[in-house]
């Protein structure tokens, strides 16, 4: 695989080089333009211009970071937490806005194309390339009457680079952990009609301890010496650490290309391919007491520990995803019509042990779970001008997810090989129909109106789940739901505009919420095939403000979301079959957010700027009663507070960016009860600077060093937090 891809890349150079070649001159000066966003509306708008509040992130700020997963871009835009809580390694990586916790909420785009997976809505962030970004669109707030289903939180649009004339890039880095990465680029415009780009990136870091090995505090005193005592997530002295589950390595790499031919002056067709493939592992295992296997020492306790206890809950993990899309436009006279259609296929397999006691990590059996997602998704949209005071939008877009899991056994939990047949197996399809319009309004010079709407009808089908052989067969069902919006653009004055907006939004039951039961030790967790969507409610009002010739920016903005129908699992506590407790997935929970989100530019230089952003989130349970005791209580995975403040430099020869970020305390249980901070499976605030610096001492050539965690803060983010690290990196370009 990996070296087909590096003949794909090679094979592309050379035809990029096979164009006429001239240097391109020597900028004088650095010209701003005005930020264009086409997510909000479906149709290109100004920042300014378009209705809610939109941040886009350009190629050039991107530049200024180091980041090894788009989702990490992410992380400094105001009411967005970006849970990415073991860097690279994290296969779980998720984006939340607004209160709405996972990728679930937030519909992810790369060039219109869905990336939310069939399965559990999620997104896997670790396959995506940050190399062939032109920009990210970032849209707060509900936006079904658009985009339908997945929507709830806003929208990310991640939109690719297009090569206007020959470019080339090449670079190289190390760093902390033994990281490194390379990544290699070409792009071209032909006969000025055709353009080609082709990227291909890789990386990879040996990691960092993430996970003690903890185990429970008993009477009785034992003959082992070793380790330290740490309380529970209760702040209860409950629990020994005597040893960790090793280094968390991973590594990623992607191919993508993009193509676009312009066939007409007001016409092109456009094919964006990307593959990508993430992998994590754990390194052996360290024990703090000398043995794998024994008792502590301690006054009238011990702490008994096994050989399992130092591989549990651990394994080997891939995710392989490939996309697909091509897209269309061309303008009919004065109707503009766009075309899209596109696939996602991704691959996602993990393993963790199974074992006795005794097992270790090199002879331990395991489990094996394998994923598999295929989306097909297609749209026609046309923009059609009523006079000279209306632009109506419509369109029509179709879904169609397939998705199968089977468990498997395995001889060695570190290995996909050997595995049995399925042991375990559920899946089924879905299907989704669109028709939504959108009227653009300018009433008077100053004020703009948008009236939108859009219907989603779906049905979902062929679900099973159970053992092969001995299926569960579910019954198909179809559901509805209509989803309004209202939004006003008022520029009141040059320098001053005000946006309000209300709107409804839903998101539709995953297959995995659908159709998955599975079972741990203790507890069998059913699906639900008759579950609804997920529905809010959601109010908006902000303003942007311009002072000093546009030099200083404010922005305010203060939202309200009313949700209702949250999915949640309801425990039968009198129903124990097996003597397990049993747990059904039900539309029972009820949940009101509510914010404000701030944000400051100030241009002090040419050359220096400085930026800050502010966001306090209030997300709270207000009725559940299959949990009760998480009513009037935060909602799990959210900061109350949050804000980033920083500094970019651009001078001749030297950029430079330097910020520094802050989210408080996060709850992990519904009951909030996991209230300690600096333990094992808690999210205490943090506070961190991370800054990174680029010398350019010719035009092809960039050195740049990057510092994360400059001050070496220790915090908890359900793992253990990365230490101050470093990457140095030369970059080559054409």
């Amino acid at each position: 695989m990996k070296g087909l891809k590096r003949i794909a890349i090679v094979a592309g150079i050379i035809g990029l080089f096979a164009a006429p070649v001239s240097w391109a001159e020597e900028k004088e000066g650095v010209i701003k333009l005005e930020q264009i966003v086409v997510s909000a509306t479906k149709t290109e708008k100004s920042v300014e211009d378009a209705p809610g509040s939109v941040t886009v992130i350009s190629s050039e700020e991107i530049e200024l970071l180091n980041v090894a997963t788009v989702d990490e871009i992410l992380s400094e835009v105001k009411g967005v937490y970006t849970s990415r809580k073991k860097g690279l390694m994290d296969a779980t990586a998720n984006v939340r806005i607004r209160g709405f916790k996972g990728d679930q909420y937030t519909l992810v785009l790369l060039d219109g194309q869905p990336l939310n997976d069939a399965y559990t809505g999620g997104v896997e962030w670790g396959t995506l390339p940050s190399e062939n970004i032109e920009r990210i669109e970032v849209i707060r707030g509900a936006s079904s009457a658009l985009y339908g289903g997945n929507a709830m939180g806003g929208v990310i649009n991640i939109i690719t680079k297009t090569p206007e004339k020959l470019e080339m890039r090449a670079s190289g880095g190390l760093g902390s952990h033994n990281a490194w990465r390379y990544r290699l680029s070409a792009g071209n415009r032909f006969l000025d009609k055709f353009s080609l780009r082709v990227g291909y990136e890789e990386e990879s870091t040996d990691g960092y301890v993430t996970t003690p090995v903890l185990v429970g505090i008993k009477g009785k005193p034992g003959t082992v010496s070793g380790g330290y005592p740490m309380d529970d997530k209760y702040g209860e002295p409950t629990k020994w650490v005597v040893g960790d589950k090793g280094k968390n390595n991973a590594e990623k790499s992607s191919l993508d290309v993009k193509a676009t031919f312009d066939f007409s002056d007001t016409g092109n067709l456009a094919f964006t391919a990307l593959s990508g493939r993430h992998e994590y592992d754990y390194d052996h295992p360290h024990t703090y007491m000398g043995t794998f296997s024994g008792a502590i020492v301690g006054p009238d306790k011990t702490a008994s520990f096994k050989p399992n206890n130092f591989i549990s809950y651990t394994g080997t993990g891939e995710n392989e995803t490939d996309v697909f899309t091509l897209a269309f436009k061309e303008l009919f006279g004065r109707v503009q019509l766009d075309a899209q259609v596109g696939t996602v296929r991704g691959d996602d397999r993990y393993t963790i042990e199974s074992g006795g006691p005794s097992m270790t990590y090199y002879d331990s059996p395991g489990t094996l779970k394998r994923t598999k997602n295929t989306t097909w998704f297609s749209e026609i949209r046309a923009d059609v001008p009523l006079g000279e005071s209306n632009l109506l939008t419509i369109g029509v877009s179709y879904r169609g997810d397939e998705s199968d899991t089977n468990d498997y056994d395995v001889p060695y939990y570190r290995s996909y090989s050997g595995k049995s047949s399925s042991t375990f197996y559920s899946g089924g399809k879905d299907r989704i129909w669109g028709l939504f319009a959108q009227d653009e309004w300018s009433i008077v010079e100053p004020l703009t109106l948008y009236l939108g709407c859009r219907y989603d009808t779906w049905k979902v089908y062929d679900g099973a789940s159970g053992v092969p052989g001995d299926k569960t067969q579910y019954d198909s069902n179809t559901e509805s739901e209509f989803s309004p919006k209202v939004s006003a653009v008022w520029k009141a004055l040059s320098n001053t505009t005000l946006k309000a907006s209300v709107g409804h939004a839903f998101r539709p039951p995953t297959l995995y919420e659908l159709y998955r039961t599975w079972e741990s030790s203790s507890t069998v967790y059913h699906s639900n095939p008759d579950l609804d969507p997920e529905t809010v409610w959601t109010y908006e009002a902000g303003v942007n403000q311009y002072f000093f010739d546009k030099k200083t920016k404010l922005s305010l903005t203060g939202y309200f979301n009313d949700i209702d129908d949250l999915i949640y699992y309801k425990v039968y506590q009198d129903a124990k079959i097996d003597n397990k407790t049993h747990k059904t997935r039900m539309n029972a929970g009820k949940a009101q957010t509510y914010g404000i989100e701030l944000g400051a530019s100030q241009q002090i230089t040419d050359w220096l700027a400085a930026w800050g952003n502010y966001t306090w989130t209030h997300a709270e349970i207000t009725d559940n009663p299959t949990d009760p005791e998480s009513e009037d209580k935060r909602i799990t995975g959210i900061p109350r507070t949050m804000y980033n403040i920083g500094l970019d430099a651009q001078y001749q020869w030297f950029r430079g960016s330097l910020f520094c970020r802050y989210f408080s305390k996060i709850y992990n249980d519904s009951d909030n009860k996991d209230t300690a901070e600096g333990v094992y499976q808690t999210f205490e605030p943090a506070f961190y600077v991370n800054g990174k610096i680029i010398l350019s001492p010719t035009k092809w050539t960039d050195v740049s060093l990057s510092v994360d965690n400059i001050f070496d803060k220790e915090y908890w983010e359900y793992y253990e937090g990365d230490g101050r690290t470093f990457f140095v990196e030369l970059t080559l370009k054409y």
